[in-house]
């Protein structure tokens, strides 16, 4: 079995136009895709408090919900449009990557987020929830194909790394593991008030409770409780807040 990007993608009796409106905007819309193509290909790069402000003004039409205030920095890349839902006053800066692919797709940004620089938040088949007031640092990656959860008011430092499924089966050693589909532990959540420091990785099947402070370079492979201090490869517990 290819992996679904790979089906979707090569398609030969479906014209390639609506195969990339599916990926793009989230639908065989026509008018979805031209807007999206006209919003993004004049305005995407457009530099400057003029550009800032023509994003403010039309990107918000792209999304299947959209609150007041939006910001998005230059060449922000949208995919799956039609299947994200952003907050009131949520910013975006340079090149973050939103991707929603699948029917089942989603990503739901909470009011006065903010998404920092090249960051990639990409739902495949799964749905990724982030709270409000939460802040997600530069170069993090946040992805899933079942459940990410994400609280409020959690702060998610640079080079962060927050994978909810994409777990290869491994089971047939005579089938190549592309071909072996994947497997789901049943998510990530992460409750209100978390701060994982720089470059803290946060596997599959893992919740961390409201509180917690995870420290750099950690790799939090199994739950932690809410308020602790933990550090580590594996993580673990040190102490209580």
């Amino acid at each position: 079995m290819k992996q679904q990007i790979q089906k979707n993608l090569n398609q030969p009796k479906e014209p390639s136009w609506r195969q990339y409106a599916k990926l793009t905007v989230g639908s065989e819309s026509r008018r979805a895709l031209l807007a999206h193509e006209l919003v993004t290909g004049l305005l995407g790069g457009f530099p400057g408090a003029l550009g800032l402000w023509m994003r403010r003004k039309c990107y918000p039409r792209l999304f299947a919900s959209c609150g007041r205030g939006l910001i998005v920095g230059r060449n922000a890349t949208l995919r799956g449009t039609g299947k994200i839902r952003i907050g009131k006053n949520v910013a975006m800066d340079e090149n973050v990557v939103l991707d929603a692919r699948g029917d089942e797709a989603e990503i739901v940004i909470g009011d006065g987020t903010l998404i920092s620089r090249n960051t990639i938040i990409r739902s495949r088949n799964g749905k990724v929830v982030i709270g409000a007031g939460s802040d997600i640092g530069a170069n993090c990656i946040l992805a899933t194909d079942s459940r990410l959860e994400v609280g409020n008011q959690v702060l998610v430092a640079a080079f962060s790394y927050l994978i909810a499924g994409g777990n290869h089966v491994i089971d047939d050693p005579t089938t190549p593991i592309i071909e072996q589909g994947f497997q789901s532990r049943g998510g990530i959540v992460i409750e209100d008030d978390v701060w994982l420091g720089s470059h803290a990785a946060v596997m599959d099947g893992v919740t961390i409770g409201s509180g917690a402070v995870i420290g750099a370079h950690s790799l939090v492979n199994k739950s932690l409780p809410g308020r602790c201090v933990a550090w580590g490869v594996p993580a673990r517990k040190q102490r209580e807040r």
